[in-house]
Parts: structure tokens; C-alpha cells; sequence
């Protein structure tokens, strides 16, 4: 080990002044250039990191209470379906009853929702039951077919209907 250390000091001391000057330089900057690489930036770009993330979950947090008041009113709505303990077919059911008698079909459609088919049905009695399903009790119509009776005033009415 002295061994290498004599060498390279003898080499050392034949360079001429400009190069000993150069290996100095050389020397000076890798003892602060290794120690910044290694310990230094690594700490400086993790607090850059953690900095950046901050930042992107506040401004999430600014968007999910920008959302809150749509939130509330959702679960309001939802709410309001569970408060008259019925299930939106026997909403649909009742209502659909009240309003026209016997002479209509409800079946359930999958996922779709629920499907209403009216015979000879007054159209302002649809659209009042239809606009209070949906004000009072928040239930989106769907698909919306009608054609006219043979009674003046009267439909056929076919009403998907969901949540």
C-alpha cells in the first residue's frame, strides 16, 4: 500500500506546476462533488418529491370539497328512497297504481331499471306521475316512448325508469 502511495506522489512531483494544478482542482472537486452526489441531492430531490406530492393532494382536496355539496345531495336523494322504506319497483308499483288503475305492466329490466307500460293512460296523468317521480322522489326516467290512443287524449305510454 505505501507502495502505491510513493508512486504516486513521485508522480506527482514530476508533473510541472500547470498539472499539478489541474490534479488539485481535480482532486478538490471530487472530494465535493461525490459527497453532494451521494448524501446531498438525494435529500434535496426527495424533499422536492414529497413536496410535489403535497401540492397534488391539496389540490385533490380542494377538487373533493369542491365536490362535497353534489356528494351531500346524492346521498340526500338517497336518503329519501330509504326514509319511505320502499324499493324503487314498489315506488314505481304503487304509484303507477294510484294513478292509472289496474291496466298497466311493470316489469324489471336487469340493471336497466324498470319498465312501465301504459294503455289508455290520460297524457297529463303521465307527465304529472312522471314529474313526480321525478321531484318527489329523485328517479330518472330512462326512455320515454308514447304514441296516441284511439281515445282523444288518452296514450300508449312504454317508461324505463332508474335510479
Amino acid at each position: 500500500m505505501n507502495e502505491n502511495i510513493e508512486k504516486i506522489k513521485n508522480q506527482f512531483e514530476q508533473l510541472n506546476n500547470r498539472e499539478r494544478t489541474l490534479v488539485i482542482a481535480a482532486v478538490v472537486a471530487l472530494v465535493f462533488f461525490i459527497p453532494y452526489q451521494l448524501i446531498w441531492a438525494p435529500i434535496v430531490n426527495g424533499v422536492e418529491d414529497k413536496r410535489n406530492i403535497v401540492e397534488q393532494q391539496e389540490q385533490d382536496l380542494i377538487w373533493m370539497q369542491s365536490r362535497l355539496n353534489e356528494v351531500q345531495q346524492l346521498s340526500r336523494q338517497t336518503n329519501n328512497n330509504a326514509a319511505t322504506g320502499k324499493s324503487l319497483y314498489g315506488l314505481i308499483e304503487k304509484t303507477a297504481r294510484q294513478k292509472f288503475g289496474s291496466d298497466i305492466r311493470i316489469q324489471q329490466e336487469g340493471k336497466k331499471g324498470i319498465r312501465v307500460q301504459l294503455k289508455d293512460a290520460g297524457f297529463d296523468a303521465v307527465m304529472t306521475w312522471l314529474d313526480d317521480l321525478q321531484v318527489k322522489y329523485k328517479v330518472n326516467i330512462k326512455d320515454f316512448k308514447i304514441d296516441r290512443s284511439k281515445i282523444a287524449g288518452n296514450v300508449r305510454a312504454s317508461i324505463l325508469v332508474g335510479n
